[in-house]
Order: C-alpha cells, then structure tokens, then sequence
C-alpha cells in the first residue's frame, strides 16, 4: 500500500514537472515570437526643388486719355484681331444713351425668356429643371462677381418662377423693344467709337507695373539681374485701362541653387509645379542657364501651356520636378533576396507568406517596390513583417504587433 502510495506521488511529481517545464518553454517562445510589422503603403515620391522667380511675357498696355470710357472684354477672354476691347463715348449723353441701350437689351432678354417660358415649360417638369438651371447660372454669377451675366441670369430666373396668369408680354411688345434699340443704336453710331485689338491675345485688366520686361531682356541674364528686374516695377500712368498678353507662350525666369541647376539642360524640358495657380504640371523648356553667383545660377523657362490659367501671376515660386515615382513603400529591413530578386514576408492571416517585389527607388529608409497586377504580388494594406529572422514561407507566426513608419 506504501508502495503504490509512492508511485502514485512520483507520477503526480513527474506529470507536474513536464506541465511547468511546457508552461516555461510555452512563454519564453510566445515573448521571443513577437511579430512586428508594418503596412505596405501606396506613395508618390518626387525628387524636386524649390525656386522662386518672376513670368515675363509680351505684353502691351492699352492706354485712352478719354473721360468717358466703358471696357468691354474681360480678363482672361482671348481677343482676335479687329475685335472690340473698349468703347469710348462723346459726352454725357452718349453715356446715358449706352446705359438706355443695355436697359432695353435686358428688357429684350425678359421678354424673349418670358415668352419661351409660356410655350414650352407649361409641362411642370420641363420648368422645373428651367428653373434649376437658371438658379445655378444665377449663382455662378455671382460667385464670379460678373455683374453683367449677373443681371441676365436674374431676368432670366424672374420670367420662369413667374406664373403664367401674370405674364402680360406679347409679340407686340418685343417688336416695340426692337425698334427702340435700333433708333438708340443707330444714334449711337455718330458719337461712339470702339478701341479694337491690332494683335491677338489675351486681355487682361490688371497691369501691374512690370509689363516693360520683355522676354529680349532675359537674354545674358544673371542671379543680380533678375533680383534687381523683381524688385522693380514701373508706375503706371493714370490712363492705363488694361493690357493685351501673348498667348501663345510666357517665359519664367527663376534663381536656382548651383546644385540643382546642375540637374538641368538647355534645351531640354522641365517639369514645373507651381501649385494651386495651375491645376496640372507644366512642362517647360530650358532656355538658358546662367554662370553661378552667390551659389545661385539665373534659369529662364519657356512655357507654351496654361497661358490663360498664368495670366494673373507674375512673381511667384516653382517646384522643379527633375523625377517623380509610384509604388509601395517597403522598410529595408523588411527586404531579403534570393535567385529570384528581392522579397518580403507578409502576414496573412497567422502565416506568413512570401512575396516578390521590384525595387524601383530608394530613400534612406525604404524602397519604393513596383505595383504588379499579379494577384500573389504585394499589395497596398499587406502587413510586411519586420522580423525576418527564421522566416520560412508559411510559418505560423505569433500575435502581430504593428508599427508605423515615419513618412519619408
């Protein structure tokens, strides 16, 4: 009986033993098993450069002595030859008489649209969407501040929520509006007169004292130079009323590091950035790039895009854009290779799984790894394991613990 009672104690001790040494082994592997990884993550990467410098273009000012004159384009609107910029008027009365003509151009406007709105919105659903269209026309106008379509979109807006009992225009009262303006309009012929363009362009009525730079003033340009034409602009006479732009080019003349004017070629293209004043890159072509000075070399950029869009800017800043890449964001250490090419391991579900990339940039931190279409490839939201040693593809793994990576 002492003797089983023994054996029964020795096995109790034994079995209690291999628990505790499994316990031990159990928890020493799970606090060496810690899985760190990290997220693939899509980016852009460019290589760029700041510079800061001044638009010239071909520019000519308009200029009229006359009290009483009335601009007709607006800025931004692309002028031909022979088209009307201003008009000018005698006196006083030609004046009153311009504003009598507009007043009755308006009320044309009313009637036409009134009628049109008796004959063809009598289905509710046609003057419903009538009317929308009219309330964001409306709208758009005032968002411009354009004061003229401002008051059209009114009238216009006005003749369609109006009911048709109330509508009292007929045919008899736009031929009466008709022969009105064209007694105005016939009148107006002997006292006014209009400014046309003698050259194409782009009109614009914000000059801004720096229209005398030319583009023929770029040449043999240097890092003070360009300094000194930035602080420079010119007083404008009291009869300046706007000015006619080249459209068809514009040069960006820029002081540029040593360095990074080292990266450039004349005659070659570059890509320009410069941010909300343009809503898509530019590409511009080296015209010239100066001998250094103070570590800053003059580059002059000739740019055939968004004239319209750079109309407005002149002294302003650029990102040179010398490279540019997309990929997945891969932390070196995560990186291993074999007679395939570079791979990681991926956490998917509990094990891990082994991916091939193709590294097409560096940083100091990480590669940029290429977007494959391949369904076993690394994709945007793999969690990339960090601790690569032991790693086997299809490994259980332990519990993962994420880390994020500082943005490069």
């Amino acid at each position: 009986m002492k003797r089983t009672d023994a054996m029964t104690k020795l096995v109790s001790l034994l079995l209690f033993g291999a628990l505790l040494a499994y316990l031990g082994i159990y928890i020493v592997r799970g606090a060496t098993n810690n899985v760190r990884t990290a997220p693939a993550v899509f980016v852009s990467l460019t290589e760029n450069a700041l510079a800061s410098g001044i638009v010239v273009r071909e520019e000519s000012l308009i200029q009229s002595d006359e009290k009483y004159i009335s601009i007709s384009a607006e800025s931004g609107q692309m002028v031909s030859v022979g088209e009307p910029i201003a008009t000018i008027y005698s006196g006083e009365e030609a004046l009153k008489r311009a504003a009598e003509i507009r007043e009755l151009e308006l009320k044309k406007q009313y009637i036409v649209s009134a009628l049109s709105g008796v004959s063809s919105a009598d289905n509710l659903s046609d003057r419903d969407g009538s009317i929308k269209a009219s309330m964001i026309s409306l709208a758009a106008s005032a968002a411009r501040h354009d004061t003229e379509a401002l008051a059209s979109a009114c009238l216009s807006f006005g003749s369609l929520v109006i009911k048709n009992s109330e509508i009292n225009t007929t045919e008899v009262d736009l031929n009466l509006v008709n022969s009105q303006l064209e007694s105005l309009k016939q009148s107006a012929l002997t006292d006014t007169t209009e400014i046309t363009a003698s050259t194409p362009g782009l009109f614009s009525a914000s000059p801004d004292g720096y229209e005398y730079i030319t583009p023929e003033m770029l040449a043999s340009l240097t890092p003070d130079r360009l300094q000194t034409l930035e602080q420079s602009p010119q007083e404008l006479a009291d009869n300046v009323r706007g000015k006619m732009v080249s459209p068809f080019e514009w040069f960006f003349a820029a002081n540029v590091s040593e360095s990074d004017a080292a990266k450039l070629e004349t005659g070659k293209y570059a890509t320009l950035d410069f941010g909300r004043y343009s809503s898509n890159f530019i590409s511009a072509k080296v015209i010239s790039i100066s001998s250094p000075s103070g570590g800053e070399c003059a580059v002059v950029f000739r740019c055939t895009q968004a004239c319209s869009e750079m109309l407005s800017v002149r002294r302003v800043s650029t990102e040179i854009v010398f490279d540019a890449h997309e990929g997945i964001r891969v932390p070196k250490q995560a990186v291993l290779s074999d007679e395939n090419g570079s791979f990681v391991y991926t956490l998917t579900g509990m094990q891990a799984e082994k991916k091939h990339i193709t590294i097409i940039w560096e940083t100091e931190e990480y590669y940029l790894a290429a977007v494959s279409q391949d369904a076993a490839s690394l994709r945007a939201g793999n969690d990339i394991i960090l601790t690569t040693k032991g790693l086997y593809d299809g490994k259980i793994m332990g519990e993962a613990n994420s880390q994020q990576l500082k943005e490069g």
